[in-house]
């Protein structure tokens, strides 16, 4: 009896040594793509913060909305993206003004936005914001998939890994918003 409960225990230290390896392999695996994760997803908003800046140099506000002394950056519901735009962007500048960020949490504060990302997750949140600014002059961009159907301007989308975006040219051309040809050609779709 004692040599059958030596062999059960030997087991059992077997099966537990194989468990521990095991949740250990799992673990690393997983670290290994939160790290690939979190690298991919820094990368992402890095991309679009470029893509952001450089949107602003193919683009014509009207003339009311040119008389501010800074050019103004705004994000909503998206604090990851808020930072890496100040980080990429930096002290840059927009037609000779500086170019300043903001974030905001409702649609009353865009008012002073020349530019505006909406980071929701919610579609009905979004198509709010959408509805509340449209009769201002405010270039709203988004990457949620129903953007350009909701009225907003430039929707980021991901193409065969790589970042796109489609324009809603009506609506920036019911603001005054004017797209300069060489952006419209850069789009992947056109509305």
């Amino acid at each position: 009896m004692a040599l059958l409960n030596q062999g059960i225990r030997l087991r059992m230290r077997t099966v537990n040594t194989a468990i521990r390896s095991y949740l250990v392999a799992m673990l690393v695996v997983f670290s290994h793509s939160a790290v690939s994760y979190a690298d991919a997803t820094e990368l992402e908003y890095r991309v679009k913060s470029a893509f952001l800046y450089n949107f602003t140099k193919f683009i014509e506000w009207p003339s009311a909305s040119q008389t501010k002394s800074d050019f103004v950056m705004c994000v909503a519901g998206n604090p990851e993206l808020h930072e890496k735009l100040v980080e990429t962007i930096g002290d840059k500048q927009n037609g000779g003004l500086p170019i300043k960020f903001s974030r905001i949490q409702h649609p009353g504060e865009a008012q002073n936005c020349q530019l505006l990302f909406l980071g929701f997750l919610e579609a009905e949140r979004l198509n709010d914001w959408v509805g509340a600014l449209s009769d201002e002059a405010v270039l709203t961009v988004s990457d949620d998939s129903g953007f350009i159907a909701m009225g907003g301007m430039i929707q980021f989308v991901i193409v065969d890994g790589k970042i796109r975006f489609d324009i809603n040219q009506s609506a920036a051309n019911r603001l005054s918003i004017k797209m300069s040809s060489k952006l419209l050609g850069l789009a992947r779709n056109v509305i």
